[in-house]
């Protein structure tokens, strides 16, 4: 059966187990261009509150290095990533717009180590590149073991009830 690994199908809990999918790269990019319009959004009204209070803020920034610039940039869109998908079971802006949410391997919540060091991925060179493969999962997913799937309707109760009956 390809790559599926053995399943007990004689096991309820197994037999109705659905492996986690990765969505589809375009919902991926809808993702991430929300996140980076949002992100610059913030960093817009931020940058013009501190330009307003503490003006000698600006001639610091216009001096800065277009290196550091990036580094900075970078460093803060993953803590902006990260942060979200913490405080907002493994969702930012954009997926929850898309509709889709980061889990592990197995299709659970994700621990915050896990999506901390994928944030921290994000800052890989070329790390968007990686999704330009026949299975579109990027290295910050990859190294992580995290993948973005879609939101799924909650399901009814799986358990076998057997109704009441009146005596």
């Amino acid at each position: 059966m390809g790559n599926q690994p053995n399943r007990d199908l004689l096991n309820a809990d197994e037999l109705l187990r659905n492996d986690p999918t990765p969505t589809k790269w375009t919902k991926r990019l809808a993702n991430v261009l929300i996140d980076l319009i949002v992100f610059y959004a913030l960093l817009l009204i931020v940058g013009v509150v501190l330009a307003i209070a503490i003006p000698s803020v600006v001639d610091t920034l216009e001096d800065t290095n277009t290196f550091v610039d990036r580094l900075v940039s970078s460093l803060l869109f993953s803590l902006y990533c990260f942060g979200c998908e913490v405080l907002f079971g493994g969702k930012t802006l954009g997926k929850l717009i898309t509709k889709t949410h980061v889990v592990d391997d197995d299709g659970n919540k994700p621990t915050t180590g896990a999506l901390l060091k994928r944030s921290l991925c994000r800052m890989i060179p070329f790390d968007a590149f990686s999704f330009f493969s026949e299975n579109p999962v990027g290295w910050h997913d990859r190294y992580a073991n995290t993948m973005v799937v879609d939101d799924t309707p909650v399901s009814l109760d799986r358990t076998l009830a057997v109704p009441e009956t009146e005596e």
